[in-house]
């Protein structure tokens, strides 16, 4: 597995490259966006892990050329930008998973394996073919109607399409969609999601709630 890392903090860079190249991995890196999109043009990478901070450009028009250049490459973004709307740009841009700093390296390394292990099938896009499909001006667009969404309901329903094989932990919901590291007692989702699956009614997609373990995507055959 080669990992290229894009940031520019050369201790981080340094304890993240001997970490990972412990478990097996080998790791390339670029301190600047340009050298980053001109590693990837390769073609040789498994996984990409990207600060959105970069000093020469935005990361997250970093992450527009990746996707445009490499669409399969699995890109993994790493930063401190907390806000939801950060998280609904870099989903809606085509980042297969998004981890706020400071984090912890056993959950780096996890998501990185899981990432890759996804790749192995057809990569994940902000759509289900023939089913809907999650466009720029935060909206599901079913085959009959368009429904729009708030940033939080479109940011919940990316996490859960992109995850839709799996019962997602309300957890792993908690810190990736609403940015809390641990659960504060806020009934957040359940507020977002009563919003959601009401403007869902009628589509092919619902939301299961699979009590004491998380909630999934269910796709209704029609």
């Amino acid at each position: 597995m080669r990992v290229l890392l894009i940031e520019d903090n050369e201790r981080l860079v340094a304890a993240l490259a001997q970490g990972l190249q412990e478990e097996g991995i080998e790791v390339v890196s670029a301190e600047e966006g340009g050298a980053a999109l001109e590693r990837a043009a390769r073609g040789d990478l498994d996984l990409i892990v990207l600060d959105l901070g970069l000093p020469d450009r935005d990361g997250m028009d970093v992450l527009r050329e990746l996707r445009s250049g490499q669409p399969h490459v699995p890109v993994l973004v790493l930063t401190a930008r907390d806000a939801v709307e950060a998280r609904v740009q870099a989903l809606d841009l085509g980042a297969d998973d998004y981890l706020l700093k400071p984090f912890a390296f056993a959950e780096l390394l996890a998501r990185i394996r899981a990432l890759c292990r996804r790749a192995a099938g057809p990569r994940w896009s902000p759509r289900i073919d023939g089913v809907v499909t999650l466009d720029s001006e935060h909206g599901a667009q079913f085959a009959d109607q368009r429904v729009p969404l708030s940033p939080r309901e479109y940011a919940l329903l990316a996490y859960l399409l992109r995850r839709r094989s799996e019962v997602v932990p309300r957890g792993d919901i908690l810190r990736e969609v609403f940015g809390y590291a641990t659960d504060p007692g806020t009934n957040a989702i359940d507020v977002h999601l009563a919003r959601l699956r009401r403007k869902l009614v009628g589509t092919a997609l619902t939301l299961e709630t699979v009590r004491g373990v998380g909630l999934r995507v269910r796709v209704e055959e029609r």
